[in-house]
């Protein structure tokens, strides 16, 4: 049996003293003491030294020490013995809550939506329907958490064009009529911000958001899109840092107050190595990729759905990695109501012939 058994408390006061001594300043530098706050800590915030003096700053923190740091955290807690009262407690498996989309096949495949841990990156072509998933989520985070919500509002963020409000109005409508029995003001719970360059997009993100979120009940925070504000850089190392203090800031959000956190990201082409022809690839990089939790990719399948007089472009929404969700795809529509499923093919009715 572990020495640490049954000290109870005074034994977990000993879990960064059993640590080298390295990975204790890096816990105290960003006064994350604990197993439980360590595992639950975005692995940026321990690689995030811009807040330390040169004179001062202690050993470089890399992702193997935070490794190392998370995986001696979860050990502790495994050999720990558990008291009666944490039995009333919320596991942390179950405060990973999900914002569903409102459309079954998204659900699944994505194993029930967008998580409220880390940022979650939708992206794809223009005219692939980005937008439109981002509406739909909106207002679908509203909605209790028996039907896949959160029961909270959305901070939605342009940076490209106007927010598209008649169409989603007309979703809205939509999902009126679809949960009659809530009676929700789903526009009354969305707050719009249009920002088209840098420095306004993080000054909103770094002192107007915090103020909001204190202010009302956020459950979702949407920047459409990333791209447009970022690949206008020339100095890319300056991009970087203010990708990462954004990013920063959005992951403190979502850890304290609960929130999913969803930016859009544009595609360019870019030419393979081995092979003569051009693909498109997410925007910013590696700089932007390492920055998220989870990518998601929506493009257009060659296919057409009849619905009545409408022929109906089919999606397809792909994982392309998430830590908690396999690589999987779906296929859905967007339709006047909004994001659903491809309608199953009907069955053709057996022929009855006569005996004669």
């Amino acid at each position: 049996m572990p020495t640490h058994g049954f000290n109870g408390l005074a034994a977990m006061s000993h879990f960064l003293e059993q640590l080298p001594k390295h990975l204790q300043e890096i816990a105290e530098r960003v006064n994350v003491l604990t197993p439980e706050a360590i595992l639950t800590t975005p692995r940026i915030k321990f690689m995030d030294t811009r807040s330390c003096e040169l004179d001062t700053c202690v050993h470089s923190c890399s992702p193997e020490d935070v490794r190392i740091l998370k995986d001696a955290a979860a050990k502790w807690l495994a050999e720990t013995p558990v008291s009666a009262d944490s039995l009333f407690k919320i596991p942390a498996r179950l405060k990973w809550s999900r914002v569903g989309f409102g459309c079954a096949a998204l659900d699944q495949c994505t194993g029930g939506g967008v998580s409220i841990r880390g940022i979650t990156e939708i992206c794809g072509n223009s005219g692939v329907g980005k937008s439109q998933v981002l509406l739909q989520l909106s207002l679908s985070v509203q909605l209790p958490s028996t039907l896949g919500g959160l029961g909270k509002g959305v901070a939605f963020i342009c940076t490209e064009d106007a927010f598209p409000s008649r169409r989603l109005l007309q979703i809205s409508k939509a999902f009126e009529a679809r949960y009659p029995e809530e009676n929700l003001n789903f526009l009354g719970n969305i707050f719009i911000e249009h920002q088209y360059e840098s420095e306004p997009l993080l000054d909103c993100v770094s002192n107007r958001l915090p103020q909001l979120l204190q202010e009302h009940s956020i459950g979702l925070i949407v920047i459409d899109s990333v791209a447009a504000i970022f690949r206008l850089y020339t100095d890319f190392d300056k991009r970087a840092r203010d990708m990462r203090r954004m990013v920063h800031a959005l992951l403190s959000y979502a850890d304290k107050y609960d929130c999913a956190v969803v930016c859009s990201n544009q595609m360019t082409a870019t030419e393979e190595t081995d092979e003569a022809r051009m693909e498109d690839v997410p925007c910013l990089g590696l700089q932007w990729a390492n920055l998220s939790r989870t990518r998601m990719r929506i493009s257009k399948v060659p296919k057409q759905y009849k619905q009545g007089d409408q022929l109906l472009t089919v999606r397809k929404l792909e994982i392309v990695y998430s830590p908690e969700t396999p690589n999987a795809f779906t296929e859905f529509l967007i339709t006047a109501e909004g994001v659903v499923n491809v309608p199953k093919p009907s069955r053709p009715m057996p022929i009855k012939r006569k005996l004669t």
